[in-house]
C-alpha cells in the first residue's frame, strides 16, 4: 500500500514538474512573440552619406569652379544628421590630341571642406574656386561626403576638365542705355570660340553664370532684363575651346551703364478753356503712365507765333487757373505731360483750344 500511494505521488509530481517547463517555455515564447525578434544590428560604417551624382566643373574667369549638392540622406535612406566634410579628390594627366595620358592615375585630395559649426546643408548648393591648373592637362575630379565618424561616401560622378591656357581678355568694350535695353560690344579676340557676358549692381559681385545660356558667337550682346534709371556694370570674357572644354579667360574692364527712359507720356486729352470772373479756368483728362510726373501749360496770344510755358515746375493736378489775361484778347491754350525720369521726357502738345476773355 505505501509503494502504491509513493509512487503516484512520484508520478504528481513529475507531471506538475513537465507542467512547469510547458509553462515557461510558452511564457518565453509569448514573449518573444509580443517583441518580436530583430535582426543583426547594422554595422556603422556601412550607414554613409549617399552618392552624390551631380558635381560640374565649370571654368570662370580663368580658374575652375566645382559644385554639386549636398547629400540630404544616407544610403539606408535615413536622415543625413552629422556631415562634417567633403573632400575633393583629383588624378591628372597629360593633353595628348583629344585624350590623356595618365589620367585615373595616383588619384588624391586636393581640397577639403570642413562644415563643422555652419548651417544647414542638406540640398545646398555648395561650390569651391581651384586656382592650380595648368596648360595642357587633363583633370577628372570627384567628391565625397565624410559623416562624424569619418566614414566616407562612395566618390561623385567623374568630371574631366581639358585645360590649357586662357583667352586674353576682350578690348574695347562699350555699352549704350536705351529704353529698358543695353547693347554692348567688344572686340574679337584671337582664338576665342565663344563669349560670356556678365553683369552686377554697383555693390555687388559677378555672379558665376553669365547673362547668356548659351556662349556667344559674335561681339556684341542686348541686355533686355533691366531697368530704367539703374546702373549695371558689365564685363565679357572670352571662351576657347579645349576638347570638350569650355576654358574661360580673365573678364574685361568692367564697364557702368545705366539704361534711360526715352518714352514720353501720351498727350493729354479733353483739355476745356472757361473764361471766369479774374481769370480763365482750364481743365483736362487725368493720364494713365505709371511714371507720370505731371502737366505743363502753354499759352499763345493772338497774333503770336509760339507757344509759351506759364509755369516752371510740373502740376500735379488736371487743372490750372490763368490770371494773367485781357479783357476782349484772345487766347490759345495747350497742355503736355511729363514723366519723372532722369530726361523729363514730355508729351507733344494737347489739341489747342482757343477762347476770348470777355467776363
Amino acid at each position: 500500500m505505501n509503494k502504491r500511494v509513493q509512487s503516484s505521488k512520484f508520478k504528481v509530481r513529475s507531471f506538475k514538474s513537465q507542467l512547469g517547463s510547458i509553462t515557461l517555455l510558452g511564457i518565453v515564447l509569448m514573449i518573444l512573440g509580443g517583441c518580436g525578434v530583430k535582426g543583426r544590428p547594422v554595422p556603422w560604417e556601412t550607414v554613409v552619406p549617399k552618392r552624390i551624382v551631380d558635381l560640374e566643373a565649370i571654368p570662370r574667369d580663368g580658374h575652375l569652379l566645382l559644385e554639386w549638392t549636398s547629400p540630404k540622406e544616407n544610403t539606408d535612406k535615413s536622415p543625413l544628421v552629422d556631415l562634417v566634410k567633403f573632400q575633393i579628390f583629383r588624378s591628372e594627366g597629360i593633353l595628348v590630341e583629344d585624350g590623356c595620358k595618365g589620367c585615373g592615375e595616383r588619384r588624391r585630395v586636393v581640397y577639403e571642406m570642413k562644415l563643422e559649426g555652419k548651417e544647414e546643408m542638406k540640398s545646398r548648393r555648395m561650390s569651391v574656386l581651384l586656382e592650380d591648373h595648368e596648360a595642357r592637362r587633363v583633370y577628372v575630379y570627384e567628391v565625397v561626403s565624410i559623416n562624424r565618424r569619418g566614414h566616407p561616401s562612395s566618390p561623385s560622378n567623374p568630371v574631366w576638365v581639358y585645360w590649357d591656357h586662357p583667352p586674353e581678355p576682350p578690348k574695347m568694350l562699350k555699352g549704350e542705355g536705351g529704353d529698358k535695353r543695353v547693347d554692348l560690344s567688344w572686340e574679337a579676340v584671337e582664338e576665342a570660340t565663344g563669349y560670356n557676358v556678365y553683369r552686377r549692381l554697383a555693390d555687388e559681385a559677378f555672379p558665376t553664370r553669365p547673362l547668356n545660356r548659351e556662349p556667344l558667337t559674335v561681339t556684341g550682346y542686348t541686355d533686355l532684363n533691366v531697368e530704367n534709371e539703374k546702373q549695371y556694370i558689365y564685363s565679357v570674357r572670352a571662351l576657347r575651346r579645349v576638347v570638350k572644354t569650355d576654358v574661360e579667360g580673365k573678364g574685361s574692364p568692367d564697364l557702368p551703364v545705366t539704361p534711360v527712359d526715352l518714352v514720353p507720356p501720351s498727350a493729354p486729352l479733353g483739355l476745356t478753356a472757361i473764361p471766369v470772373k479774374n481769370g480763365i479756368e482750364l481743365s483736362w483728362n487725368r493720364n494713365r503712365e505709371p511714371d507720370l510726373l505731371g502737366y505743363y501749360v502753354y499759352r499763345r496770344k493772338s497774333g503770336e507765333r509760339d507757344f509759351k510755358r506759364l509755369h516752371e515746375t510740373p502740376l500735379e493736378k488736371e487743372a490750372y487757373f490763368d490770371t494773367q489775361v485781357e479783357l476782349e484778347q484772345n487766347y490759345d491754350y495747350a497742355v503736355t505731360a511729363v514723366d519723372n525720369s532722369a530726361r523729363r521726357n514730355e508729351s507733344p502738345l494737347s489739341e489747342e483750344v482757343r477762347v476770348k476773355y470777355i467776363y
